[in-house]
């Protein structure tokens, strides 16, 4: 097994997010923003350029263009992982990636006795970030980068161009924190004493059947393709965010949870989430009684585990885990929204 790259919600998620929050601003804030996107410094090489590729018979209308430029700063701060496959792409990725930006992840435990046997693990990592602060070696995390970025984007003295990567941390790290695997990871005695990195190495044998995206059976990988399908372009998305419309339910629940503003916060329900939901009792159950296997594949090492489940267990743990997605889809779109309300009321 390979461990994969943390990467969440994949292109369909981050973008829908996106989607989301641009139906719930208004026309000044979308101006706002776009004015920051438009000097964005790698502009021609990751917006103009893919925007001419996925509209090469005609172009887009000034509200069809801002829907995808907010769709597509949702998922620049991936593209950037790449050093290659776009111009200038070893320049950008040497200047802008940073691959611990991405997640923060919380200790879980099978048990009181894997708690107790592994209690340094449970330590949250440093989440606070200042004005003038220097990154640490080890990286900031995504709580940090949240913290940093709402900070600046309030700040008018800024430039428009910096302001515009800035924005797109904010909307990737958003969408991050709503994924549950990049806000937690397992630790279990002597099978997985370094942790799972998020899901990356935990594998449930058949699980790819349940996404036809999906090219192999990691956990992580499944819970970041809820969102995505073959083709995911602004139309594409776009339609599948159509049926959540009639849900009130959903989105009445979504108004709730975005009034509250605190990354940290975010960060406590996504872990619950994962609690509950990633590592659900019926895959601890099969954790419990599986042996780890040595990740040889891989330059970082550890142990990687691989889990069978009956079929019906895994159907309820599929069912279960689009249930929960589409939730966090709504959450962090309509919190996207109120966070983008806020820095640009203090722009002002």
């Amino acid at each position: 097994m390979v461990v994969q790259p943390a990467r969440a919600w994949w292109d369909g998620g981050h973008k829908a997010i996106a989607l989301i929050a641009y139906d719930h601003l208004s026309e000044s804030e979308r101006a706002w923003v776009m004015t920051r996107l438009e000097a964005h410094p790698t502009r021609e090489e990751l917006f103009e350029l893919p925007l001419r590729e996925e509209f090469a018979s005609a172009a887009p209308d000034a509200d069809t263009r801002a829907r995808w430029f907010f769709a597509q700063a949702a998922i620049w701060s991936d593209l950037i992982r790449r050093d290659g496959g776009y111009p200038n792409a070893k320049e950008i990725n040497a200047a802008h990636h940073h691959s611990t930006w991405h997640y923060t992840d919380l200790a879980v435990f099978p048990d009181n006795a894997a708690r107790a046997a592994l209690a340094a693990k449970a330590a949250p990592p440093p989440m606070d970030w200042q004005p003038g602060m220097t990154e640490p070696e080890e990286g900031f995390n995504s709580i940090q980068t949240l913290r940093r970025v709402l900070h600046e984007l309030a700040d008018p003295a800024r430039d428009h161009g910096g302001q515009g990567v800035n924005l797109c941390w904010l909307f990737h790290c958003l969408g991050d924190t709503h994924q549950p695997c990049h806000c937690a990871q397992i630790f279990i005695p002597e099978k997985l004493p370094d942790g799972c990195e998020g899901a990356n190495r935990i594998m449930i044998l058949g699980l790819k059947s349940a996404q036809p995206v999906l090219t192999s059976d990691v956990l992580h990988a499944f819970w970041d393709s809820l969102w995505n399908d073959e083709k995911n372009g602004l139309a594409d998305v776009s339609a599948r965010l159509a049926p959540l419309k009639a849900d009130a339910a959903l989105w009445s629940k979504g108004a709730e949870a975005a009034r509250e503003l605190d990354p940290v916060e975010w960060l406590k329900e996504g872990h619950a989430l994962a609690e509950s939901h990633v590592y659900s009792p019926a895959l601890l159950r099969r954790l419990a009684s599986t042996s780890a296997q040595p990740n040889t594949r891989s330059s970082r090492g550890g142990n990687v585990m691989m889990v069978s489940m009956t079929t019906l267990d895994r159907d309820a743990y599929v069912r279960e885990a689009r249930f929960v997605s589409r939730q966090q889809m709504v959450t962090a779109g309509l919190r996207l929204a109120a966070v983008l309300k806020d820095v640009i009321a203090r722009s002002h």
